[in-house]
């Protein structure tokens, strides 16, 4: 299927066709990691009042971490930020402007994760430090001079994944102090077999290939494929949930999963909000100020996370 982009996207498509194609078989992980952070595009800079490098407590080791504050003044809401990249890409680097582009948004402190990336270390690893990060926030948000009352989780493609599942599986008191979860096209099916695959196998920023080649870094047993904290839709609990927002792109392997995801979510009763945007492909949000639906999406959520946090608890 021919994608009718956006003009914008469509001149970073044009970009992206002339590189080699990349040999899935035979992947130098850490040569390509280093590519595509050195390869970022010049996306939006926000100025924010105070970044600083942390370090965030996990259960299996010290998890590296940024805190971007939009203002001075009032406690801020905390928003916990897991990044995308399939598991295996991407760092605090790669999506620093889209953290301080959601912090200004939502008028809200951001805490963006270093996770740990596969396949040096599967799943459970990640989702294990996505879960220890929110629980250290949580703990240590009035610390951080963030009000520990108003929680909210975030991330996009695999970290839309990871933010949902340590929302799912958050205890009963963290749970009582979210207030939202902002998720920009969430990887939901580790088994990477919704017919969108077929309908979209190469976009500009994520081929179906290249999508089914993460998973398979990240989960490592067949048994995994199922279980609820990478199986989004295999959750039981999806009622538990705080209200949700849910951007999906038009053009993205991954958008029969996402959009089943959110049918899950309405069964189950969620306070949820979607839009769908049309002319852009997966991974267009992170790309504010170069494609301008990015910035739609962000202003949308942040718009989202600010009701949410300005709600009585």
């Amino acid at each position: 299927m021919e994608l009718a982009l956006d003009a914008d996207i469509a001149e970073m498509a044009e970009i992206i066709a002339r590189r080699p194609p990349l040999d899935l078989t035979n992947v130098d992980i850490p040569a390509l990691r280093a590519a595509v952070n050195a390869a970022g595009w010049p996306t939006e800079r926000t100025e924010m009042a105070s970044v600083e490098d942390i370090v965030v407590a996990g259960r299996a080791r010290d998890i590296s971490a940024r805190l971007y504050k939009p203002r001075h003044g009032d406690l801020l809401p905390l928003l916990v930020f897991l990044h995308g990249g399939g598991f295996v890409l991407c760092s605090l680097e790669t999506h620093d402007n889209f953290c301080r582009a959601l912090a200004k948004a939502g008028d809200c402190a951001v805490l963006s994760v270093d996770y740990r990336l596969a396949p040096e270390h599967r799943f459970p690893a990640a989702y294990e430090d996505a879960s220890a990060a929110l629980e250290w926030a949580a703990a240590n948000a009035s610390a951080l001079g963030c009000d520990a009352e108003r929680l909210a989780l975030a991330g996009d493609s695999a970290g839309g994944n990871l933010a949902a599942a340590a929302a799912l599986h958050a205890s009963s008191e963290i749970r009582l102090r979210l207030r939202h979860l902002l998720l920009f096209y969430p990887a939901s099916d580790p088994t990477a077999s919704g017919t969108s695959y077929e309908t979209f196998p190469k976009t500009p920023f994520l081929s179906a290939e290249m999508m089914r080649w993460y998973w398979q870094q990240y989960v490592s047993e067949p048994a995994y494929l199922a279980d609820p904290r990478v199986a989004l839709l295999r959750s039981p609990d999806l009622a538990g949930l705080p209200q949700t927002t849910v951007a999906i792109a038009e053009f993205d392997p991954l958008r029969c999963e996402v959009e089943a995801f959110c049918a899950a979510l309405t069964e189950a009763g969620v306070d949820l909000d979607t839009r769908r945007y049309n002319g852009v492909s997966h991974g267009f949000a992170s790309m504010v100020g170069l494609i301008g639906k990015a910035r739609l999406a962000i202003d949308h959520g942040g718009a989202r996370l600010r009701a949410a946090f300005a709600r009585s608890a």
